[in-house]
């Protein structure tokens, strides 16, 4: 009898705070960098975000570029480190995402040094072949 009588309690607060008891701490205050450059006609754009959820974080990179020229294969790098390969369509626009999920952040409540986008960190997107090559660096949004 007392455990339902408990529910009830329990079951009543959630109902008139329109709350529910949550299975950590939750901010939903996300963290965002740009990178942001434009060589002639072509456009790159990067986007970085966190996004601390229930004690992790969820990391996602977007890169995007324009008018790079029609079916090239380009390679995308930050500080210099491979992180994934765009193929541009016939309008020479070119996307890359990259999400990872439920990273345990560090004492300072980021991912790991090393596996997160700094302030100045560069973000490259390139032909190993020639032709385009343009970067920029991140910046924190305001």
């Amino acid at each position: 009898m007392k455990l339902a009588t408990l529910f009830s309690l329990i079951l009543a607060v959630v109902m008139l705070t329109g709350q529910a008891l949550q299975a950590g701490p939750r901010n939903d205050q996300d963290l965002i960098w740009d990178a942001v450059n434009q060589v002639g006609t072509v456009a790159l754009k990067g986007k970085y975000k966190e996004s601390p959820e229930h004690g992790l974080i969820d990391q996602t990179l977007e890169v995007e570029i324009q008018n790079a020229g029609s079916n090239r294969t380009l390679r995308v790098t930050v500080r210099g480190i491979k992180v994934g390969t765009m193929v541009t369509d016939a309008t020479g626009r070119g996307m890359l995402r990259l999400d990872l999920f439920g990273v345990t952040p560090g004492a300072d409540g980021r991912p790991p040094a090393g596996k997160r986008v700094e302030t100045g960190d560069t973000l490259r997107v390139f032909d190993v072949h020639g032709g385009v090559d343009i970067s920029a660096d991140f910046q924190p949004r305001p």
